[in-house]
């Protein structure tokens, strides 16, 4: 390839290279705040009656639409297994839910608002979006196999949530 056929591949490269960088800068900026709204999120204790056990667990409290909106995403692989997110919208709504940006697949729980459990549901990281048959008020997110190591199982269990001022 001669000097002067190069040059067009060149310019090629650098443009395409730039845009990927303006990309990334975006994802860096997006990233950043969907860090500090995760930081951000309230803990609460919350219960599940699964059976004969009852599990009391601390959750971040995803009760505002940006911190619905970010939830998990760009959260580490770490986080995910340490944190559990309520997701909790003050009445039964319709809505699915996606995986940009979360690093590793999760487990989601849907409640009803009377507390019951109707839907357990594996998502995987990607655009493709996630939601239950149905109407609910609360979701709960957690690392995937949480559900199952704790016998909590769709139609089974229930959860307790505390009411908080809002």
């Amino acid at each position: 390839m001669t000097a002067r056929a190069a040059a067009p591949i060149a310019v090629l490269l650098v443009f395409l290279t730039s845009l990927a960088g303006g990309a990334s800068a975006q994802r860096g900026a997006e990233c950043t705040r969907w860090r500090e709204i995760f930081a951000g999120m309230p803990t609460r204790t919350i219960t599940i009656d699964a059976g004969a056990k009852t599990h009391a667990l601390r959750v971040k409290s995803a009760d505002t639409p940006p911190r619905q909106a970010g939830g998990f995403q760009c959260a580490t692989p770490e986080e995910i297994q340490q944190h559990l997110i309520l997701f909790d919208f003050g009445h039964e709504i319709t809505s699915q839910f996606h995986m940009n940006n979360v690093p590793a697949p999760l487990d989601i729980a849907f409640v009803k608002q009377d507390g019951r459990i109707f839907s357990i549901l594996r998502m995987d990281p990607g655009p493709r979006l996630y939601g239950p048959m149905g109407a609910f008020r609360y979701a709960l997110e957690a690392r995937v196999g949480f559900f199952e190591s704790q016998g909590i199982r769709q139609g089974e269990a229930r959860m307790t949530v505390p009411e908080v001022a809002r």
